[in-house]
């Protein structure tokens, strides 16, 4: 299993797009098998700086592979999935009322 994925291992981006397959050379698979020895699946963020540049790279040189009937033979050499999707814009939560101090909730005596 990890001398087909050492030989014919493709990586598995997923985007917003759905799921694509790249086709890394040697030594860029040996790097992601060592990226993926303990994970499957893992978010771009997690990522180190290097690793990113790797996956920017192959993403940029366009060399995806498809497959006629879904995953199939892609899958199984698979070394790892990355997560390229979009980054959610950040939720703004609405402000919270002004809180009461003790002193300001007791009427004053005149």
């Amino acid at each position: 299993m990890l001398i087909d994925k050492l030989c014919n291992g493709v990586l598995a981006v997923e985007t917003d797009c759905g799921v694509r397959y790249v086709q890394p050379a040697l030594v860029e698979r040996i790097r992601l098998l060592w990226t993926f020895r303990n994970f499957t699946l893992l978010p771009e963020e997690v990522l180190t700086r290097n690793e990113r540049a790797l996956i920017e790279s192959l993403c940029q040189k366009g060399k995806f592979l498809v497959n006629g009937n879904g995953h199939g033979e892609l899958s199984l050499h698979c070394i790892g999935t990355v997560e390229r999707t979009a980054p959610r814009q950040a939720r703004r939560m609405p402000p919270r009322p002004a809180r009461l101090r003790a002193t300001d909730a007791l009427p004053r005596a005149s």
